[in-house]
This record gives C-alpha cells, structure tokens and sequence, in this order.
C-alpha cells in the first residue's frame, strides 16, 4: 500500500509539469504539489502564491502522514512496522527539500510561511529496528515450513531487511536458504529403455542444449545431475524404438535412349528428282537416329530409426504432466554404375553415375549419431515451445 503511494508521487512528480502546484493539491498530490512549487521558488523566493500553496501542501501531506501512522499504532500489528519506517522517511525527505528554501517570507500578510521542521529519527530508527525485527522473524518461521511458495515470499520479506539493514544477524545465509528452497530444479536427461544400445557419446550430444533462455527468478534446468540437489522435475527423452536396417545392395538394369541428329536428306518429287526452292536451291530437312545405352547401376541403401517420446515429469507425486512423440530417421543412399553403348545417350544424372564404384556402408553407430541430431533439434523446439509448463 505505502508502496503504491510513493509511485503514485512519482507519477504526480512526473507530470506537474503540465500542472498548477494548486491544482495538484486541490487533486490530493500533495507531495507532487510541493516538487513542483520547490521547483518553481528555487532563485525566486518571491513568487508568494507558490509559497501560499507549498505551507498548504506541506502541511496537508504532513497530517495525512501523521494520521496514518497514529493509526497504525493503534492498530498494533507488528507488519505495519515497515508502512510506518517508510512514512517516517516520506516526511523526513519533504522537509529535507523544503529547508533549503527557508525562510519564505510572505510580504503581502507580513510573516513568514509555516513549516514545523521535526527531527524523526528516533521515530525512523525506532520502526526500522521493529520492522527488520518482525520481517525476519516472519520470514523465518514461513521458512521453516518447507514450502517452495512460502519461501519465495520468505526470500522478498528478507531482502526488505537487507534494505533496512544490510548486515542483519545472519540474512545473507537466510537468504540463500530461502533461495535454495525457493527454486524448482528441472533436470534434462534421456533414458534409452530398448535394450539396444547407443554410441557412448549419444546420450552427450543429445542433452548439449542450452536451456538457459528458459530459467527465471525461481527456476533453473540442469543437463547434468548435482547429487547435492533434489529435482523438482524431469525432462526425460524416453527412447523407446532404436531400429537400423540391414545394409541393402539391390541391382537395377534399364536402358536409356536419346534422338540426335544424323545429317540430312534430300526431299524428292513424284518421280524421284530433287526438289527446288523459289531460288532453285536444292531442298533438303534434317535426318536423325536413335542411341542407347545400357546401364546396370548398383543402389545402397541403410536407414536408422529412433522413435520415443519426450516427457514432463513431477517427481513429487510421479505425475506425468505432458509426454511428445519424438522420431527422427537416417538414410543412407549411394548408386554406382556400369555404361555398356553409347555414353552420350544418357541423362546427366545418370552420367553421374557412371565410374563410381560402391563404397563402404557407414556403421549403425554412425547413422544413430546423425539421426540423434536431426532428434535435438526436434527436442530443443518442444522443450522451447512448453517452456510455460513449470510457471
């Protein structure tokens, strides 16, 4: 509530600019009201319908206060200590702006403004020490209750007593305290439950993703486990189909032709002469011919399969709370081949092929590592995509 005020002054300060210092007070600002007259007398002193409003404002802004406080005494609840420490100061700071103006004098009613300067320290002292007091007590018996959200509550109440006293018996380690308990750990890690095993270093590769993006105030993600630490969550990329095919060498026969040009021929009439032109040239068209060639290619083929699903666990209860489907396959495809007739007719593509002789298959190792990448990638997008799942 306090807290709001002083925003709320802030937002009055900000905008008095475009507003009368009476105005402001006449709107309830009063401590906007008397920035902005303080602002305006500062060097002209004589400007005696500011100084009438800054006496009003002042003390207006100081029987509000004074009121509140009275109140908040009265009240007796030992978490108002702090909303009475912050008014304390709000008073103190308006009188330390107003001081070095004074005295105002007031020509026209022959006196001087009123302004009651009062030394608030031991008030100030005296609610700071009782709301340091209440505010770690409190927080450390919310602490004790072991709960993630009470501790988080915990953890802002002792910072407000780091503000009132930076050295507070032993806040630092109860911060920290507050901190660890306060903080749900998610741990990232795959579990292969196919009985095939994977390349050591697939497990590595696959949990090298940065999940930093993803951590707030109150949350971090791990890709390796601290004995230390009890994980509140699990990622788990559940491999539940690991799957290479046998190496496959399939021959394939066919032949493929193509038209070229094969000269020309000469274009005869009914009874077997050359045909002329208007000019009387001889008319000839041109003449083609069909090549082949026969080809016997060689086709290599190897596919890899990992297939399984990538779920959120709360390790609390053992609830699944979201599971994905994952899947992501490697091909290998090679061709070779053998050209027996004319070369020429063939399609580039297939020229390509030619002289290239089979090469050695890659190992399931190997295709599982690459088809482990196109896996991360895919990973990487859900975990990104659910990153509101533990908020």
């Amino acid at each position: 509530m306090i807290k709001n005020i002083i925003i709320g002054t802030f937002v009055f300060f900000l905008i008095s600019s475009c507003n009368t210092s009476l105005k402001l007070m006449q709107n309830g600002a009063y401590d906007a009201a008397i920035q902005n007259s303080v602002s305006k007398l500062h060097g002209k002193k004589h400007k005696e319908k500011e100084i009438i409003v800054l006496e009003e404002a002042y003390l207006k802004a100081n029987n509000r206060d004074s009121e509140k406080i009275a109140y908040l005494k009265k009240e007796g609840s030992p978490d108002s200590w702090n909303d009475v420490y912050l008014i304390y100061s709000q008073m103190n700071k308006r009188q330390e702006i107003i001081k070095p103006l004074l005295p105002l004098h007031l020509t026209n009613q022959n006196r001087d403004a009123k302004f009651d300067i009062i030394n608030y320290d031991s008030e100030i002292i005296s609610a700071k020490k009782n709301a340091a007091e209440y505010l770690y007590t409190h927080a450390l018996s919310i602490l004790d209750k072991k709960n993630k959200t009470e501790a988080r509550n915990a953890y802002n109440e002792l910072i407000k007593v780091k503000d009132l006293f930076n050295n507070y018996r032993d806040v630092d380690a109860e911060l920290n305290r507050a901190r660890n308990l306060g903080t749900s750990y998610v741990l990232f890690k795959m579990e292969n439950t196919t009985g095939v095993p994977l390349p050591p270093s697939f497990e590595e590769e696959l949990t090298k993703i940065s999940l930093a993006e993803l951590e707030g105030d109150w949350l971090k993600y791990h890709t390796r486990r601290i004995k230390e630490l009890t994980y509140d969550y699990t990622i788990l990329v559940n491999m539940k189909n690991i799957d290479v095919s046998p190496e496959a060498i399939k021959e394939i026969n066919y032949t493929e032709s193509k038209v070229i040009p094969d000269g020309f021929q000469y274009v005869l009439d009914a009874h077997g002469n050359v045909k002329k032109d208007s000019s009387g040239n001889d008319i000839k068209v041109p003449k083609t011919k069909t090549i082949s060639c026969n080809v016997s290619e060689n086709y290599q083929n190897k596919k890899a399969i990992i297939a399984g699903s990538l779920d959120y666990i709360d390790n609390s209860t053992n609830q699944l709370l979201k599971t994905n489907p994952i899947a992501s396959e490697n091909f290998f495809e090679y061709r070779s081949a053998i050209a027996i007739g004319d070369i020429t007719a063939l399609k580039p593509e297939t020229k390509e092929k030619i002289g290239r002789r089979p090469v050695p298959f890659p190992s399931g190792f190997d295709m599982l590592l690459k088809a482990g990448e196109t896996l991360k990638g895919m990973v990487k997008n859900i975990v990104y995509s659910n990153k509101a799942i533990f908020y």
